[in-house]
């Protein structure tokens, strides 16, 4: 049985490398994704090359419901979730005096709000793969 990675913000940057890495592991691949465009599909490609699946799951991470929703996508599509990598993130590079209180809460609510989400849908899946001995 192959391992299944959830890479969040995969589809280009840091998170599109370590999918392709982790593709070139023997990890099939759930690619999340915030808005479907070229990266996506350029991103799949390119994991698919390695022999491995790749699905591509729409959430945003800042939103609660949408994770629970794309956890359990994957859960459905592949069975298991072994690897997760909250990835997701943005910036919005300015001088704290210039940046508005909605552009500060929204890197929070991706960056720190999104991590826990993610992580708090995905946990009860690992844990109960934590018994398996397959690896």
């Amino acid at each position: 049985m192959s391992k299944v990675a959830l890479i969040t913000g995969a589809t280009r940057g840091i998170g599109k490398q370590i999918a392709i890495t982790l593709a070139k592991e023997g990890y099939n691949i759930a690619l999340n994704y915030r808005k479907e465009n070229d990266d996506l599909k350029n991103t799949k490609q390119e994991i698919e090359k390695e022999n491995v699946k790749c699905f591509a799951v729409c959430a945003d991470v800042s939103n609660f419901e949408d994770c629970e929703k794309m956890v359990k996508d994957v859960i459905e599509e592949y069975g298991q979730i072994d690897v997760l990598v909250n990835n997701a993130g943005i910036t919005k590079d300015t001088l704290i005096m210039r940046m508005k209180k909605e552009d500060f809460n929204d890197v929070l609510n991706v960056n720190l709000v999104g991590t826990f989400n993610v992580t708090k849908n995905v946990i009860p899946y690992m844990m109960k793969a934590r018994f398996r001995k397959n690896y």
